[in-house]
């Protein structure tokens, strides 16, 4: 016999959330994983906080690249109408971030990241963060969203299957960061910070072309961070 220790409510943003995710099971979904080297991502982050007086995450440059990515590789900036049986690319990068906040896993959206700084991006996102973890967010704050992203770096993850939000078509993970031997361009062999990047995809709009210029897009960008606080 089970016996019941305790219960959860399934209300509120939990219910939410869950019953987009059902709809977001029922898609033909196609994967690809990639590993980006972050060591100079974190030097550079330090240099550029201490030079700046600033507190930019790693999550903010995983946002930035995001969002330079999302115009490079257009196609994974849309979403699949029901109703209209027709592909809608959009012109403004609304990316969702999911966030563990003290209230729950929320997702909170950077609108028109396209015409946003990284300093921009890590504002609004304390911002964000602080109302979902005081439960104020309101729903324009997580509404319109054309693009998934979630950090599990801080909980010892190292792969992850993610489900996009619909009717986001895509959404990326950024998993923990750890210490690999990696092979350099001059046949040596260096301890380098790896982070494993995985993006899951709507199949009726994404195939495994625009997955790939995608999450290559992402590697190219922060293994040179320095662009990322110019764009």
């Amino acid at each position: 016999m089970k016996q019941i220790a305790n219960t959860v409510k399934y209300s509120g943003m939990r219910k939410a959330v869950g019953k987009k995710m059902e709809v977001s099971g029922n898609y033909p979904m196609s994967y690809q994983g990639i590993y980006v080297d972050v060591t100079d991502l974190l030097d550079f982050r330090k240099k550029v906080n201490a030079e700046k007086n600033v507190n930019l995450t790693v999550n903010d440059y995983i946002i930035k690249a995001v969002s330079l990515s999302l115009q490079r590789v257009p196609i994974m900036n849309s979403a699949f109408s029901e109703d209209m049986k027709q592909i809608e690319i959009y012109e403004s990068c609304n990316i969702s971030v999911m966030t563990a906040s003290e209230k729950g896993l929320v997702a909170p959206v950077i609108k028109d990241s396209q015409n946003k700084t990284i300093f921009e991006i890590s504002s609004e996102m304390k911002e964000l963060v602080s109302k979902a973890n005081a439960g104020t967010l309101t729903p324009d704050d997580y509404a319109d969203g054309t693009f998934g992203v979630t950090n599990i770096g801080k909980l010892n993850s190292f792969d992850s299957v993610p489900l996009p939000l619909p009717p986001e078509p895509a959404i990326m993970t950024a998993c923990t960061a750890k210490k690999m031997p990696v092979v350099m361009d001059d046949d040596t062999i260096a301890v380098r910070m790896m982070m494993k990047l995985v993006i899951g995809g709507d199949h009726r709009i994404l195939d495994g072309v625009p997955l790939a210029q995608f999450i290559n897009s992402m590697k190219e960008l922060l293994e040179a961070p320095e662009v990322l606080i110019k764009e």
